[in-house]
């Protein structure tokens, strides 16, 4: 078996690339500002005496400070608006309901281990999940026990198991490949040994495995 790979800041489902774009779009602005404090603050204390500067105790209109005034309170609602309308965006991105081509997976958190049910096919796997690439999945997700949390960053958010309900998650992978998936939920004295494989293989080889486990 390969090594896992994928991660949040390597979407490869539609849902966890509207997070990461989130995510950059975050960065690209805390980096933006940081570097706008730190030229004011460097030019507030570098900023040398004008010719003819009235003496201490002696005031006059400075536009610096003006201008410093202003962009504290404009910028910051610039930037809230700006992040609020795209963290709308990319919650609307993220489907609340299942297609009805999507398959259904049920998945049940225990101490320490992950069961893994396919009820159209009768599969049970431990800690190891299967997906198609390119067909919604449709998650529910429940605990045995204690509450865990499923998250598989490169496909999908992060969603609660909870032993008195069923939680739904849909997601979809849009390449071929392995991710690794932690419980993501303090669960315990043996939480980090909570391990999920997830395989996301072309439809064909999803339906030959699926063959192959019947058989």
């Amino acid at each position: 078996m390969t090594e896992p790979e994928g991660g949040a800041l390597d979407p490869q489902g539609p849902v966890s690339g509207a997070m990461a774009d989130l995510w950059w779009l975050m960065l690209g602005l805390s980096v933006a500002v940081f570097v706008v404090v730190v030229v004011v603050l460097v030019l507030g204390l570098f900023r040398r005496r004008q010719a003819g500067e009235p003496q201490p105790g002696r005031q006059r209109p400075n536009s610096f400070g003006r201008w410093f005034v202003v962009g504290g309170v404009v910028a910051p609602l610039v930037i809230l608006i700006v992040v609020f309308g795209a963290t709308v965006r990319a919650m609307r991105s993220v489907p609340t309901t299942a297609p009805p081509e999507a398959l259904v997976v049920e998945v049940v958190g225990h101490q320490f281990w992950w069961e893994v049910r396919y009820p159209d096919s009768g599969i049970t796997l431990t800690n190891e999940l299967h997906l198609p690439v390119g067909r919604p999945v449709n998650l529910r997700l429940t605990s045995a026990d204690v509450i865990h949390s499923f998250w598989v960053p490169a496909l999908a958010g992060k969603i609660d198991l909870l032993p008195d309900r069923t939680n739904t998650l849909v997601l979809q992978a849009d390449e071929p490949g392995q991710h690794r998936s932690r419980c993501a939920e303090f669960c315990g004295l043996q939480h980090t040994k909570m391990v999920l494989t997830v395989v996301a293989e072309p439809e064909e080889r999803f339906d030959a495995w699926v063959a192959d486990r019947r058989g």
